[in-house]
């Protein structure tokens, strides 16, 4: 097994539970690292796609129409801004307590609690249709949001748990995939639904259109969830999945002690910065698209929405084929810079368009932009997963998380000022710098890949024994041979 500065005990404690499986096989018939790969994992893989893709609907439910949000409920443009901040924010100050509580509770009932606060929370924003009533909507807004702490942490389990080892990837990125899907149609739904009337009553009868198709789906999906959806399966989809439950057993170690050895990662530590970087972009650009885009072309909400759809559609198409392309040549650092310097590239023509005020080029440099750097959110998770094997994926991927919605808010905030003060040019150079700090960063990673490590080792171990057990059989012939002479 190849070993890397990393090094520490979790690659002692896999070793050591090779070595025990090998020896455990040969005085009983048992095997710890017998596999399935079950049917029912692409029905897991549907019920969070539809419940996870709903939830994330919303994030961008104001904010794309914000300047008839803040007309309607008399806010301020940054107040409507938080609507889709709240979905950082909320990240930032649950996640450990939610990942304490995903590990209690087990998978299957962490998705019902996920499903079920989103499906409250899309019911309290149907009470709020009213322009004296954006607290209500507000309340609304954050239950849902919360559910971002576990919805987040979660493909890279439902991944390893269920999947095959050649599936790993293309799993995860179907699971982010849904979420995308979600924030697409948020981005082409809305802005059709809710148009900027000269009534407020118009205004309001279309929110509450919007409001009561987003509860009656999740409300399907909340029962759907509730009666299909399962926990672990019986036997274990791939042998690092079953030597990583190996290893969990072994350790029995709370949750501070991978934290604290996660902190002493280093390549781990800048792929949550560099990672951080360009979901932060991607956040500042899905919050303040409407914004940025009305501020050359007037009365574009809907063009707003349009870019915004094509940006996640074509990322979603590019977060799949990475995905594909990693399960199949397994070259994770050489894919990952070179997506992430197309991303700073596509940030770079969309910049330009916008300011040129060419709209067929904003429309394609988005589809651009959207296929490398929405694309990008799959490539992290599977980063992280190599960095940092064999820890649970809660920790790791909600730690990740932790740093792209800090990213994301600061990077909001200060852009969003930048906007209303200087105009959008500033927020342009602030993105494409933030991307180039996060390129450089990528580029200075060392190539780790534990998890691929570890499979090899498994099977490198299999061989051996393999071989041992033949020249065993081998030598038992030859003493019956000469027994029977």
């Amino acid at each position: 097994m190849r070993m890397t500065e990393e090094k520490d005990l979790n690659e002692v404690l896999c070793v050591n539970n090779l070595v025990k499986v090998v020896n455990g096989n040969e005085k009983n018939n048992s095997n710890p690292l017998e596999t399935k790969v079950y049917k029912r994992r692409w029905l897991m893989l549907g019920l969070f796609i539809l419940y996870t893709g709903m939830s994330n609907f919303q994030w961008i439910q104001y904010s794309i129409i914000s300047n008839i949000v803040s007309r309607y409920y008399g806010v301020s443009s940054l107040t409507v801004d938080w609507t889709a901040m709240t979905f950082m924010g909320y990240y930032v100050i649950f996640i450990f307590p939610a990942t304490y509580m995903v590990d209690r509770v087990g998978f299957r009932w962490t998705n019902i609690i996920g499903c079920g606060a989103t499906c409250l929370g899309s019911w309290i924003k149907v009470l709020s249709v009213s322009p004296d009533r954006f607290y209500v909507t507000f309340i609304g807004q954050s239950l849902v949001a919360s559910t971002q702490t576990i919805i987040l942490t979660l493909p890279g389990r439902l991944a390893a748990q269920w999947f095959a080892a050649n599936e790993l990837s293309t799993a995860t990125s179907l699971s982010i995939f849904g979420t995308q899907m979600g924030i697409a149609l948020s981005f082409l739904i809305t802005p059709i639904i809710v148009k900027n009337h000269e009534n407020l009553d118009d205004i309001g009868t279309s929110l509450s259109h919007l409001f009561w198709i987003v509860a009656i789906i999740m409300t399907i999906a909340f029962i759907l969830v509730i009666t299909l959806f399962e926990d672990d399966p019986k036997l274990p989809p791939s042998k690092t999945r079953a030597l990583q439950k190996l290893n969990r057993m072994e350790l029995e170690e709370n949750i501070m002690q991978p934290i604290k050895r996660l902190f002493r990662n280093k390549s781990y530590l800048i792929l949550c910065n560099s990672y951080g970087l360009s979901i932060g972009v991607l956040n500042v650009v899905g919050t303040l698209l409407n914004q940025i885009y009305l501020a050359h072309f007037e009365h574009g909400e809907e063009d707003a929405g349009k870019i915004g759809l094509a940006m996640i559609i074509t990322g979603m198409i590019g977060a799949v084929t990475f995905g594909v392309i990693l399960d199949k040549t397994h070259k994770y650092k050489e894919t990952t810079v070179i997506v992430y310097f197309l991303a700073l590239c596509g940030q770079l023509f969309f910049s330009t368009f916008m300011w040129l005020e060419m709209k067929w080029m904003v429309y394609l440099s988005a589809i651009f932009l959207g296929y490398f750097l929405v694309g990008y959110v799959a490539l992290g998770y599977e980063m992280c997963a190599e960095y940092t094997y064999p820890e649970s994926e809660e920790i790791t991927a909600g730690i990740l998380n932790v740093a792209n919605n800090v990213y994301g808010i600061v990077l909001i905030l200060i852009m969003g000022r930048l906007l209303e003060v200087y105009g959008d040019i500033p927020v342009h150079v602030g993105l494409c710098t933030a991307l180039l700090v996060g390129f450089i960063m990528t580029v200075l990673t060392k190539d780790v890949q534990r998890r691929q490590d570890a499979r090899k080792g498994v099977h490198y171990v299999g061989v051996k024994q393999s071989e041992k057990n033949n020249e065993c059989n081998g030598r038992e012939k030859q003493s019956l041979d000469r027994n029977d002479f």
